[in-house]
This record gives C-alpha cells, sequence and structure tokens, in this order.
C-alpha cells in the first residue's frame, strides 16, 4: 500500500523504531502527537534519504563540507541548524516556532523506499508513549502499531538488525561555527571528535 500524503508510518531507525509522516501534512503531524500523547508544538526532527538531500537544502558555512556531513550522520546524530539557512520550504509550525530545524539522515533501504513513496523528507521521532521508553524490538513495534496506530503503515528492515537503543546525540550547529551539544549518545566521543574538523 503505497503513502499517502497525510499517512503515518512507523520504522526502524539505526538507534531505535521510530513514527513519521510527510513533512508537510499538519494533519499526520497531529496524528502523531495524539499517538505519542504529547503536545502538538513539540518540535520533530526532519528525516531525509541522504546527506546530499541535506547539504542540497541548506546554505551551509564552507567549512561544513558534504563529506563532513556524511561522516557526521554515520555516528547516530541529530543535526539543528537555523531555519533560516534553509533552501526548501520548512513550514513554521513544522519546528514548534524554534527558529531551528533538527534533521536526521539514514543510509539504509528503509528509509529510502518511504523517502521515493513521498518524495519529500519526512517527520521522524521516537516510537513511544511520551515519557515511557523508545521500541527497540520489531515485535513491540508491532504491539504498539496495533494498540496505539492502527493505520499507520509498516515498515521493517528484512536483517532485522539489532538497534542500539541509545538516543541520538543532538548537535546544534549555529552561525560562526558555535557548536552547542543537547543530547550525548552512546557514540558522544566520535561525535566531539568528528566537531573538531570543523576547526582544522
Amino acid at each position: 500500500m503505497k503513502i499517502k500524503s497525510d499517512d503515518v508510518f512507523i520504522y526502524p531507525t539505526d538507534t531505535v523504531w521510530g513514527i513519521g509522516c510527510s513533512l508537510y501534512s499538519e494533519e499526520g503531524y497531529a496524528k502523531i502527537a495524539e499517538i505519542k500523547k504529547t503536545s502538538t508544538d513539540k518540535p520533530l526532527s526532519i528525516m531525509f534519504a541522504s546527506a546530499k538531500d541535506i547539504y542540497d537544502s541548506f546554505t551551509f558555512p564552507e567549512e561544513v563540507t558534504l563529506l563532513w556531513l556524511e561522516e557526521f550522520f554515520k555516528l547516530e546524530t541529530t543535526l539543528g541548524f537555523p531555519l533560516s539557512r534553509a533552501k526548501i520550504k520548512i513550514p513554521k509550525w513544522a519546528t514548534g516556532g524554534s527558529d531551528f530545524v533538527s534533521m536526521r539522515c539514514l543510509d539504509n533501504d528503509v528509509i529510502k523506499k518511504i523517502y521515493s513513496e513521498l518524495k519529500t523528507p519526512f517527520f521522524t521521532t521516537s516510537l513511544n508513549i511520551t515519557g515511557e521508553p523508545p521500541v527497540t524490538i520489531m515485535g513491540e513495534a508491532k504491539k504498539f502499531k496495533e494498540i496505539f496506530a492502527k493505520d499507520a503503515h509498516f515498515f521493517k528492515d528484512e536483517t532485522e538488525k539489532k538497534l542500539s537503543g541509545s538516543p541520538s546525540t543532538i548537535v546544534f550547529l549555529k552561525d560562526n561555527l558555535d557548536l552547542e551539544i543537547k543530547r550525548e549518545g552512546r557514540r558522544i566521543n566520535e561525535v566531539k571528535n568528528h566537531l573538531t574538523k570543523l576547526f582544522c
């Protein structure tokens, strides 16, 4: 069944199971908030199919190369970047009123399949009721769908890879290469080492 513009879908990431919808679906955005029992003004991260898509969608400082972004997103990370630097249309309601947008990309077949059907970036957030641990096992993801999100599409990784269960490291890259680590994930030391390459 092909994804429609306002549909919600469940899928595995590199860390936990996620739930998402099209970047341009305010209805899907509201559905996710209802499923997770959270506020509709809580900003969600945006998933892209590749670092190249992100690189082409924003105006980055010359120090932030495509190669740097590709390596950064291999480290279970989320990047926060000024909304004002976006080249693509990002609805203001999609950021919860923030001046920053958070984004991820994963180089895997599930993300590519979703992206190819939607033809657009999509919201991504952890699959769980707010305040409860995120889902890391496919069987639990299926159970969550049946209880809380019956109409959601379900995508699985055929290899059934074990997910890390750790939240991504969130780094905000501000103007003048000012960096702020908002949340530390399990690969934080690798991330910190990678961030220093911006100043070499």
